[in-house]
């Protein structure tokens, strides 16, 4: 009696998985960032503002140690007064060339996370929709999975469906 309870048990647990494997699929959002129409077009947009901003940052940094240099080399020349007034004047300016770094690495990290952002309160939608579509029950993000069936991953799907209603997006 116990035999055949276990293997009916056992037979209503496999039926119940296979049921479950058709209704669970994944998806790699990272990968529909990066590589639709729109996520290029960001991380060219993303690139640029960095290149932009290392050049500037470059530029004040290359000035400030002009200034140093100069200082040092006026050291036995001033009198003390004036060199320690330049020493103030150039801590000053290391003091305001770090806080402008960290304003641009904020603005850049906000801008790179608020167009992601964006990005993505675009595709859910597109998601909810296609799911709603294929009756699929359960999405998985791809890096949580450790083995899984290619059938099942919908990434290229939601990815052309992305490309054709967003060619572009505007990025603030």
């Amino acid at each position: 009696m116990k035999f055949l309870i276990s293997k009916i048990i056992f037979f209503f647990l496999i039926v119940n998985i296979s049921q479950a494997n058709e209704n669970i699929r994944f998806i790699n959002i990272n990968y529909i960032i990066n590589n639709s129409d729109a996520g290029k077009i960001l991380n060219n947009l993303i690139k640029k503002k960095n290149n932009k901003f290392t050049d500037e940052l470059n530029k004040i940094g290359k000035s400030l140690e002009e200034k140093k240099n100069k200082i040092i080399s006026q050291k036995n020349i001033l009198k003390k007064e004036e060199f320690e007034k330049l020493i103030k004047e150039y801590d000053v300016d290391v003091k305001n060339f770090n806080e402008t770094r960290k304003k641009k690495t904020n603005e850049l990290s906000n801008f790179n996370a608020n167009s992601k952002k964006k990005m993505l309160d675009l595709l859910n939608p597109l998601i909810k929709d296609y799911l709603q579509k294929e009756s699929i029950q359960i999405l998985l993000q791809k890096e949580k999975i450790i083995f899984g069936d290619e059938k099942l991953d919908i990434t290229k799907e939601i990815l052309a469906t992305f490309n054709s209603k967003y060619k572009s997006i505007k990025f603030e």
